[in-house]
Formats: structure tokens, C-alpha cells, sequence
């Protein structure tokens, strides 16, 4: 786009203009962009009603990452002529870049740059339509670290947003109390939280998720009796909740009824076939039983599922596990070496 303009500057314009175009043109292609915003500089001075000569300027600036720079002569441009292409997007993401986001809106949104329009309205205060933009910027370049980065912060946002929305409408109701609990547990205050998460039950009795959370708090202080009768409570209220089957199969299991821990954890399975934690727990609980045939398929099932998370990583450090106590001991070796790769390229 901009080298079309830059070529058409060449052949039409005087001696002196092109001989300022041309080593524009040869600075850019070198990446000397210093010498290449002094030339078009030098173009836009001979040329000032010329709106490709602006943008060319602005192009080099923004190149150049000196955004500041930039946004006069691509403002220019637009000026000149608003139908100059690529200007908006410039434009758009040079004030961006320099924090006008609710200015690079509309440049932008005419531009078509959807993954930087959800930064920009993330950024002025919009995370209802940053979440809808930034995603769909995601299906197109899955695993980009800035975009997920933005997302993130963008359904913060709109979780906060929500809160405030609650606690402002209704202090009192239980889900009020539900999610004062959740942000307590979060900051460590475990007191706080166990309070906020029992005035919840004491409003709402049949309220899910709420003996789930308690259980996981004395499940992290190693309360295990007190974790595994929320977990009950949970799972009674919840039947078909895989994830409280699985809790509760856990606690069994840390303490040591390995039959019950197999029941719930076979349960939570069923509920929901492909939860690799749950398989990582009920392969330990088999290993445990003496089952080793059972327990290498339920961890190499994990490991089809997780491949570089710590989930895979404890899998790999079980079979290894399995394998050392079959007498199995170069897979013994070869599981426990993916094991330590996997540790020391943690974060």
C-alpha cells in the first residue's frame, strides 16, 4: 500500500521530489528510518497539499515506533484525503500506542484493526465490546500472548463491574455473600471468607457451590473430616456435579479409604468422562489399590489430554512411579527424565 503511493510519487512528481522519494524509498528498504522520515520530511515540505506525501511521512514515523511523531502528518493525510488507505489503521493504532484510546476508536473501527479495537475499548472503559472483539480476534490468531493477556483483563473488568452491580442492588443476598467469600478466599483470608461463605448458607441453604468453596478451604488447611463432610453436603445436594464427586473422592483418598475414593472418583468419571484431574487422582487411588495395569492407562489417557501442564507433569512422575514398582525401570527412567523437563521449564 504505502510503497504504491511512494512509486506514484516517483513517476510523477519533479526532479527534486523524486530524488527525495527515491531515498526515502532505498532507507526504508534498508530500515534506516531515520534517514527515511528526513526524506519524506523533505518531500511533505515540497509537496504540503499532497496527501500521500503526508501519510508516507506518517508511515515512517509509526515504523520507527515514534507514535507521537506520527499521528500529525497521518492526521494530514486524512485531512487531504479521507479515503487514503491504511491511514485510519495507522492513525488508530499510533494513538493508541500513545494512550488516546477512546480517540483511536473510530480510526480504528474504519481501519478494520478488530485486535486493536478491543484494546482500545478495554482501555475506555468499554469491556462489554472489548470481550466481543478481542475474541473474535482470537479465533483467527489462537494463542496470541497480547490478545489473551487483554482478554483477561477484559472479563476481570466485566467480573468487577458485576459485583459492584450486586453488592450495590442486593448487599445482603447470598450470592453477595457467595462471591465476598470467593474474593476472600482469593486474598487468603480464610477466616473472612468461612464467615462471608456460612451467611451465605444461612440465607440459602440450598445454595450451589457455596459447600464446595468451604470444603475447599479446610481441604487447604488440612481439615480433612471438615473437608469431606462440605464435600458430602455438596455432592448430595449436586448429584450430578463432576466436580464434587471429584472432591470428595479426593479427601477419601488424603485420607487413606481408598474404596470410597474410587467409588467417587469412578462417579465424577462418568459425570464428566475426559476431567483430567480426576483421572490423575483415580489412577493414584488404583495405583494405590494395586491396580497398575489400570492406573498406566488412566495416566497415559491424562498425558493425551495435558501435555506440557502440571497435570502432565504429576502423570508423568506417577508412571514413572507405576513402572519403577513393576520392575519396569528404563520407562521408569525415561518417564521420570519427561518428568524433571517438565519441572525445569516451569514457570
Amino acid at each position: 500500500m504505502i510503497g504504491l503511493v511512494l512509486l506514484w510519487l516517483a513517476w510523477q512528481a519533479p526532479a527534486e521530489l523524486k530524488r527525495h522519494v527515491d531515498a526515502g524509498l532505498a532507507a526504508r528498504r534498508a530500515g534506516d528510518w531515520d534517514t527515511a522520515v528526513r526524506e519524506f520530511q523533505r518531500v511533505v515540505e515540497l509537496a504540503p497539499t499532497l496527501a500521500a506525501a503526508h501519510v508516507n511521512l506518517g508511515a515512517a514515523c509509526y515504523e520507527k515506533k515514534d507514535y507521537g511523531a506520527a499521528i500529525p502528518p497521518l492526521r494530514r493525510a486524512l485531512q487531504l484525503n479521507p479515503d487514503l488507505p491504511g491511514a485510519e489503521a495507522m492513525l488508530g493504532a499510533a494513538l493508541l500506542a500513545q494512550g488516546y484510546a477512546a480517540e483511536s476508536i473510530p480510526h480504528l473501527e474504519k481501519g478494520k484493526v478488530d485486535h486493536l479495537l478491543g484494546v482500545a475499548l478495554l482501555e475506555s472503559g468499554r469491556p462489554r465490546e472489548a470481550v466481543d472483539k478481542l475474541e473474535a480476534a482470537l479465533l483467527k490468531q489462537p494463542g496470541d500472548p497480547d490478545l489473551l493477556y487483554y482478554l483477561s483483563h477484559a472479563h476481570a473488568s466485566l467480573a468487577r463491574l458485576a459485583f459492584d452491580t450486586l453488592a450495590g442492588r442486593a448487599p445482603d443476598a447470598p450470592r453477595t455473600h457467595q462471591l465476598l467469600g470467593e474474593g476472600r478466599t482469593e486474598s487468603g483470608n480464610r477466616d473472612a471468607a468461612e464467615k462471608e461463605f456460612r451467611a451465605a448458607l444461612a440465607a440459602r441453604p440450598d445454595l450451589r457451590g457455596v459447600h464446595l468453596a468451604l470444603g475447599e478451604l479446610y481441604f487447604g488447611s488440612g481439615d480433612y473430616e471438615s473437608a469431606e463432610r462440605e464435600f458430602r453436603q455438596e455432592a448430595q445436594l449436586v448429584p450430578g456435579s463432576a466436580a464434587a464427586a471429584y472432591k470428595l473422592g479426593l479427601v477419601l483418598l488424603n485420607r487413606g479409604d481408598v474404596p470410597g475414593a474410587i467409588a467417587e472418583l469412578e462417579r465424577s468419571r462418568a459425570l464428566r468422562p475426559d476431567m483430567a484431574e480426576t483421572l490423575l487422582d483415580l489412577g493414584r487411588a488404583r495405583a494405590a489399590a494395586g491396580e497398575s495395569g489400570a492406573a498406566e492407562k488412566l495416566f497415559r489417557r491424562v498425558l493425551e489430554l495435558e501435555s506440557t501442564s502440571r497435570l502432565a507433569e504429576s502423570a508423568h512422575y506417577r508412571l514413572a512411579d507405576v513402572y519403577r514398582q513393576s520392575g519396569r525401570a528404563a520407562e521408569a527412567a525415561k518417564e521420570m527424565k519427561l518428568f524433571q523437563e517438565l519441572r525445569k521449564n516451569r514457570p
